[in-house]
């Protein structure tokens, strides 16, 4: 079997479904109580001297105009509470933004080789940070 080639593909392979393919910032396996979140390569940060990810701030899908969440964003806290309230594992992978500086971004490629199990923790903020412990090669 060859190595998924984008986000769909990956999310099939890990048996998680994701609310909507192309808009997506996440995906579960409701059998094995396993949420993929993606992660941008450039979101590192640093937290209590623990190198890990910004896996959403507080602002993320939050509409200027109105102060409503988008729908990818509601999705996201959904899957984020089945993590932090309800015992479900939290992973990671890593996607690459086409450019940096726009918002929204578009994703110039998604790593599929490989996800990353995940400690998640919610910082002062409000931004969920999560710390990479331990890799699985996606075969």
């Amino acid at each position: 079997m060859s190595r998924p080639e984008n986000r769909l593909q990956l999310m099939e392979r890990l048996g998680a479904v994701q609310f909507n393919n192309r808009l997506a910032w996440c995906g579960v396996n409701e059998a094995e109580k396993k949420v993929y979140f993606s992660i941008w390569t450039d979101s590192v940060h640093t937290h209590n001297g623990e190198k890990g990810y910004i896996i959403q701030e507080p602002d993320w899908g939050i509409n200027d105009g109105t102060g409503n969440k988008d729908a990818p964003r509601n999705d996201q806290d959904a899957k984020l509470s089945l993590v932090l309230e309800h015992g479900y594992e939290p992973y990671g992978y890593f996607i690459v933004a086409k450019d940096r500086t726009t918002y929204p971004r578009e994703i110039a490629e998604t790593r599929t080789s490989f996800v990353f199990r995940l400690r998640l923790d919610t910082l002062e903020d409000g931004s969920i940070f999560g710390v990479p412990n331990g890799r699985i090669e996606v075969t």
